[in-house]
C-alpha cells in the first residue's frame, strides 16, 4: 500500500489576484526608484565635495552614480535642484532638533543654564554629526557667496529654512533668559556667536584631519567653548544680577 507523499518544502505564498501582483510590482518599482535617487544624491555629494558646486557637472554626477545623464534629469530638473535636495535634509534635521529643545524649554524641562547651553550646542552640532560631508559642502557654498547662483525659488526656500533655524535658536535663548536660566544679553548677537563658534571649531579641526582621529579635537574644543559660555552666561547661584560693569 502506497503512503501519501509529504512535502518537506515550506508552503509557498501564491499571488492570488492580479491586484496583488500589481501591488508587489509597484512596491518593487518604488523601492528601485528610491535606491536610484539615493545613489544619485550620494554621487552628487561626492562630486560637490571634490570639485565644488560651480565646477561640478551633471555628467560627472551621472558617471559617479553609474547612470545616464537623462536618468539624473528624470529625477532632478537641474543641478540647482539636485543641490537643494542634498542640502535641505541637513537643515531640516537641525530644525527638528531645535524644535524639540524649544518645546522642552517651554514646558520647563530644562532646569539650568548649563543644560540649556549644552543641549543647544548639541542640537546645532547634530547636522554635522549626522551628515558631515553635506555640512562641509553647504558651509563652503555659503562662504563663497554662491547662494545667489541658485534658481530664485530654490534660493528663497533654502534661505527660509535657514532663517527658521535661527529664529528657533533665538527663541530658545530668549525663553532661557525669561526663565532666569541665563543672563539677558542681545539674543541676536548671542545666537550668531554660538553658531559662529561652533562652525569655526568644526572647520578649524577638520583642517587638522580631526575626523580621522575620531573627532577628539572637536569634542575637547567644543567642551571648552561650552564651559566658557556657561561661565559667562549662567547667573551665580548666590543670586543677584552679575552681568558685570
Amino acid at each position: 500500500m502506497d503512503l501519501p507523499r509529504v512535502s518537506l518544502l515550506p508552503p509557498v505564498s501564491i499571488v492570488s489576484t492580479s491586484e496583488d501582483l500589481k501591488s508587489i510590482c509597484q512596491k518593487r518599482r518604488e523601492r528601485e526608484k528610491s535606491q536610484r535617487i539615493q545613489s544619485i544624491l550620494d554621487a552628487a555629494r561626492h562630486v560637490f565635495s571634490a570639485k565644488g558646486y560651480l565646477k561640478a557637472t551633471m555628467d560627472e554626477i551621472a558617471l559617479a552614480a553609474e547612470v545616464t545623464k537623462p536618468t539624473v534629469y528624470l529625477y532632478f530638473s537641474s543641478k540647482d535642484e539636485l543641490f537643494f535636495s542634498l542640502m535641505a535634509p541637513l537643515i531640516d534635521d537641525t530644525r527638528l532638533e531645535l524644535e524639540r529643545l524649544e518645546k522642552k524649554v517651554s514646558q520647563g524641562e530644562i532646569d539650568s543654564g548649563e543644560t540649556l547651553i549644552s543641549e543647544l550646542m548639541a542640537a546645532l552640532y547634530h547636522g554635522y554629526e549626522k551628515r558631515p560631508d553635506t555640512f562641509r559642502i553647504l558651509r563652503l557654498f555659503q562662504q563663497e557667496g554662491l547662494i545667489e547662483e541658485l534658481e530664485p525659488s530654490l534660493r528663497d526656500s533654502l534661505n527660509e529654512k535657514g532663517r527658521r533655524n535661527f529664529d528657533l535658536c533665538r527663541s530658545i535663548l530668549r525663553r532661557g533668559m525669561e526663565r532666569g536660566l541665563i543672563k539677558e544679553v542681545n539674543v541676536y548677537e548671542l545666537a550668531d556667536l554660538i553658531w559662529g563658534l561652533l562652525v569655526g571649531v568644526i572647520q578649524l579641526e577638520d583642517v587638522k584631519s580631526d575626523a580621522k582621529k575620531g573627532h577628539k579635537l572637536k569634542t575637547r574644543t567644543l567642551a571648552l567653548a561650552k564651559r566658557i559660555l556657561v561661565d559667562a552666561l549662567v547667573r551665580s547661584k548666590k543670586g543677584g544680577n552679575d552681568e558685570g560693569g
